[in-house]
């Protein structure tokens, strides 16, 4: 009981910290001003004009995820070890694993509160669009596809965020733990293509014939393409709650193991 209070005291008061953090509402207010966007570069195209809106909307929310992941996120955690926050926390009954578990669901939260108001206000400049565009709203268009996709957004963030704490329990130097974090978030969002380009097209080039490689190193990054379903959403093609329930229980444990490994990276780091 007392390892679960801490990490809902750790979780709270990053999630406070984050709230009250002027970066989070640089990029809210960034990502409001894409939203509205939306109106505007909607009417740029001649054609699927529902498509566009909703693609873009939904874009927007993921940016504005990343942003708050490679800024808010990694600056708290940097901040924790500049200021010496960190020696505070772990003289006291917390271990290492309480304090990550801690702070990456604290950032979660960040991350599903803006999610909810990003995607609050997607909703309505879709919802605008789409009234004012009639004739170009996909056929079956389902908002409870649209909210499912929103989730599925938030997952792979929680997912990046994971990554990100693992980046930043092992590297020395915050801007190295945000370089890793990117360039795996990068690796993960293109693996599956890979893995479909070079394992069915012999010729592939200078990977050609490392079949086996890629198909390795696709079970070591996070398949962060299967949370993509903007192109579900924009055209109403629902998917099965089934595939939703597999995709949620891939971000649970995958986070989990992302973290445990962070825990056992972080008790080896130098934090003097």
């Amino acid at each position: 009981m007392q390892a679960l209070r801490n990490i809902w005291f750790l979780a709270l008061s990053t999630c406070t910290e984050g709230i009250r953090h002027r970066t989070l509402w640089a990029v809210v207010c960034l990502a409001s001003l894409l939203t509205m966007a939306n109106l505007g570069v909607t009417t740029l195209y001649s054609w699927d004009l529902g498509k566009v809106s909703v693609e873009f909307g939904l874009s927007a929310v993921a940016f504005t995820g990343l942003l708050l992941i490679f800024f808010l996120g990694m600056k708290i955690l940097a901040d924790d070890l500049e200021r010496s926050r960190i020696f505070m926390l772990l003289s006291r009954p917390v271990s290492t694993w309480q304090y990550l578990t801690g702070k990456f669901l604290g950032l979660a939260m960040i991350l599903l509160l803006a999610t909810i108001i990003l995607g609050l206000s997607a909703a309505l400049s879709m919802r605008y669009v789409l009234w004012l565009y009639a004739a170009f709203v996909p056929p079956n268009f389902s908002w409870l596809t649209c909210i499912m996709a929103l989730a599925c957004q938030w997952l792979s963030l929680v997912v990046v965020l994971a990554l990100s704490v693992l980046c930043f329990s092992f590297a020395k130097q915050p801007f190295v733990a945000l370089l890793l974090a990117v360039c795996s978030y990068l690796v993960g969002q293109n693996m599956e293509l890979l893995r479909r380009v070079v394992v069915e097209n012999p010729q592939a080039g200078a990977l050609a014939g490392q079949e086996q490689l890629v198909i390795a190193l696709s079970w070591i990054f996070p398949n962060l393409s299967l949370f993509d379903k903007k192109y579900e959403a924009a055209y109403g093609m629902a998917f099965s709650g089934q595939e939703f329930v597999l995709l949620c229980l891939y971000a649970i444990s995958y986070s989990a193991l992302l973290l445990y490994l962070a825990t056992l990276l972080f008790r080896h780091k130098e934090i003097a």
